[in-house]
């Protein structure tokens, strides 16, 4: 049972550090936005902006934390429902 829990712990591990590692990617790139309206603009309006940036750094351990945690609980389901890694011997 405990074998189960730790390997499920170890793939949600690892597909969380996957996902992270793209959504650190992502977040590399910079956001534009651009506004538009049908009426013209004054010359002291600028047309782009940037938006704010947050610190993703929680957001990224809680990704690991909570894929870790699914993990675990994935293979803790597993592990009673009957799943066992050997096969009987008769």
């Amino acid at each position: 049972m405990r074998t189960l829990i730790l390997i499920g712990t170890a793939f949600g591990l690892g597909a969380g550090l996957v996902c992270t590692g793209l959504f650190a990617w992502w977040l590399s790139y910079p956001v534009h936005v651009y506004t538009a309206g049908h009426e013209p603009l004054g010359a002291d309006v600028t047309t782009t902006g940037s938006m704010e940036s947050v610190n993703p750094i929680p957001f990224l351990a809680a990704g690991l934390i909570i894929s870790a945690a699914l993990g675990a609980a994935s293979g803790f389901v597993a592990a009673r429902r009957g799943w066992r890694l050997t096969r009987p011997t008769d």
